[in-house]
């Protein structure tokens, strides 16, 4: 299976149609996203995985500079929970304390609820991406229209500092205003292999992740059908210098292929 990454819905995808490539879907809507991946068994049903992600962004809410919030999307899992002012490590943890299976079992599920709850606050990430985009997109378009209907041609157009302006009445946020704050795809190729069958290719055409990538030392050799790969631990593409702790689906092996 060929699988985009970093992001889950199509839109965002970056590079050249390819063949049999799907997007990788975690369960938060009832159905599952069209040419979609849902694997089965998902520890977090829907009704839950919308609960938690709610607290989660209720507790986003707090910072007013998205570069504080933005060292959630950079520490481990654990050190999220610890720096949550709710209880999401309490409510992952709970339901799989009910006594069923043995103790390696439930704290199996545990690790998978969480790596799932990752990938839930990817995809939720990506929505307030394309719900930006839109948003600065009906602005441009709003003072397109404004100048056809007063007659401005595009000699008399003010150009970049039309533009400019409209994003700063806006507040819109994002590369607008200098505010972007990245998708912390490390932790999502840490997450993703918890889900996925074990001859998964993800296939990845950004090309700032392949410069980080390399800077890491990771190599990428040519194959057959000209796509370069690798293949690592998860933790390593997730550009760690070490194995982590309490992480099992970071230590198992992935395939990667860029795009370029």
């Amino acid at each position: 299976m060929l699988l985009a990454f970093p992001y889950m819905h199509p839109e965002l995808w970056s590079g050249a149609d390819l063949d049999g490539l799907t997007f990788f879907d975690p369960g938060l809507t009832d159905e599952p996203a069209p040419h979609a991946y849902r694997p089965e068994g998902l520890p977090l049903d829907p009704k839950t995985a919308g609960a938690l992600i709610n607290d989660c962004i209720n507790f986003g809410e707090q910072f007013k500079d998205p570069a504080e919030m933005a060292y959630f999307g950079a520490v481990t899992a654990a050190d999220f929970y610890e720096g949550s002012s709710m209880s999401i490590q309490a409510q992952l943890s709970r339901q799989f304390d009910d006594g069923r299976g043995a103790k390696q079992e439930r704290e199996a599920r545990e690790a998978a609820s969480k790596a799932q709850f990752v990938l839930l606050l990817a995809w939720a990430f990506e929505v307030r991406i394309l719900e930006l985009a839109g948003l600065e997109e009906g602005i441009r378009n709003g003072w397109k229209d404004m100048d056809r209907t007063i007659g401005v041609g595009d000699e008399d157009s003010l150009g970049e500092r039309e533009t400019a302006l409209s994003e700063t009445l806006s507040h819109t946020g994002g590369t607008s205003d200098g505010q972007e704050v990245r998708l912390p795809w490390q932790r999502v190729i840490e997450a993703l292999p918890a889900f996925v069958p074990e001859d998964t290719v993800l296939v990845c055409a950004d090309p700032e992740i392949f410069e980080v990538w390399e800077e890491f030392g990771i190599d990428f050799e040519q194959g057959e059908d000209g796509l370069m790969r690798a293949t690592a631990p998860a933790w390593k593409f997730g550009c760690r210098r070490r194995e982590p702790q309490g992480m099992p689906a970071a230590l198992k092996g992935l395939t990667v292929a860029i795009l370029k």
